[in-house]
């Protein structure tokens, strides 16, 4: 006598097309909702502050004047006092901008308008890595800068931190050592210092100078801040409402790396920073 097959799998495929069709349902339904917040959130007034009015206001363009004169001088009081190095270009990036810091759904909330100048000079050198480190620590107290945040705040000192943790330089890699020997890792190194004469340092957003200096050699590339976008080795302008430029004369720093490291073991980068006007905004 033949007996019906299938009895369980027949049983089980409604209730898998009843699961599925509520799946269907409730995504519509998310979808739907999704859809009528995203109308929501285009509806209110998302319109940025007019950044090229106080960009080009009077105040803000002499003070934008003096950062020029104030960065230039610097970045050239600090290439004299290197001899033994070779400069390789000067970026400039000077721009105002705001950022809208409630990006989703609900009405703009705009960031105060910050006009930054940013300066990155890029050099190249060879010689004894540390002996180098050491001048330029002199070189950078001599013209009274200072190491901010906590140890190392020194070139010498973050340098010191890799070859005690085999490449690593943070504290915690320090106490617990390595496997690797000591100084085996190229070089690469980041360190931001701030005027002597500033006694805290400089609130998000805030106006203030501050100077990163970067050395690095193959395969690094010395970390820059220059005030624009780095993609692909193709400097380009931040695009986002609210960003001005007041002047821009870009340089690749993977491109001027790559160049000087034909010729050169080592790459610096001295990204100086000034945040030299700022508005609130309503």
């Amino acid at each position: 006598m033949d007996h019906p097959t299938g009895g369980r799998g027949g049983a089980g495929t409604p209730a898998r097309g009843c699961v599925g069709a509520v799946l269907v349902a409730v995504g519509v339904v998310c979808a739907l909702v999704l859809c009528a917040l995203w109308q929501i959130h285009r509806t209110l007034d998302r319109t940025p502050p007019d950044v090229g009015a106080f960009a080009h206001a009077a105040t803000t363009r002499t003070a934008d004047a003096a950062a020029a004169r104030t960065s230039s001088a610097r970045l050239t009081s600090l290439m004299s006092a290197l001899p033994w190095a070779v400069a390789l270009g000067t970026s400039v990036a000077d721009s105002c901008r705001t950022e809208d810091q409630n990006p989703f759904i609900g009405p703009a909330r705009w960031a105060p308008i910050n006009c930054v100048r940013s300066s990155v000079l890029y050099v190249a050198f060879d010689g004894d890595i540390r002996t180098h480190l050491h001048q330029l620590d002199a070189v950078l107290a001599e013209q009274e800068w200072v190491g901010s945040g906590s140890s190392p705040n020194t070139l010498t000192g973050m340098a010191t931190w890799m070859s005690q943790a085999g490449g690593d330089p943070s504290p915690a890699a320090s106490r617990r050592g390595s496997t690797e020997p000591p100084g085996s890792r190229p070089i690469c190194l980041s360190t931001t210092y701030g005027p002597a004469t500033r006694k805290h340092d400089i609130p998000h957003g805030g106006p203030g100078v501050r100077l990163r200096v970067a050395v690095a050699e193959l395969p690094c590339t010395p970390s820059a801040d220059t005030g624009d976008l780095q993609m692909g080795g193709t400097p380009e302008k931040f695009t986002v409402d609210g960003t001005v430029y007041l002047a821009w004369h870009p340089l690749s720093t993977d491109t001027v790396s790559r160049s000087a490291h034909t010729a050169h073991r080592y790459v610096a980068a001295f990204s100086l920073v000034d945040s030299y006007a700022v508005r609130s905004t309503p």
